[in-house]
């Protein structure tokens, strides 16, 4: 009988040790502050990207290529807006982009 209340009071312990982790880990991960908004723009699409509510990027044009072209879609500004916000959650700042990595995200670079 003893051995029955001392598994079912292991049990029990583990479970709750267990729970704690869980809430204190959900309770103190840093959460994504970030958040991406896709502009329109004179010349196409651009993004923005906000941290606490407060602009970090203002993206109007295509980074890294000269002129002030914008992108050609919204999708595209949101897809390289993203690739940005990765490259933050990263610890990259700036979080530069060179025409290769634009040109995998489907960015004409010429």
């Amino acid at each position: 009988m003893r051995l029955m209340k001392g598994k079912k009071f292991q049990s029990l312990a583990i479970l709750l040790i267990g729970l704690a982790i869980v809430t204190t880990y959900s309770l103190f991960r840093q959460k994504s502050q970030y958040e991406l908004q896709t502009t329109r723009t004179p010349t196409g699409w651009g993004y923005q990207v906000m941290l606490n509510g407060k602009t970090v990027i203002d993206q109007p044009t295509v980074p890294g290529l000269p002129g002030h072209r914008g992108f050609a879609s919204e999708a595209l500004a949101r897809k390289v807006g993203e690739c940005v916000v990765s490259k933050l959650h990263q610890g990259q700042f700036p979080p530069t982009l060179t025409p290769p990595e634009l040109s995998q995200l489907g960015v004409s670079v010429q």
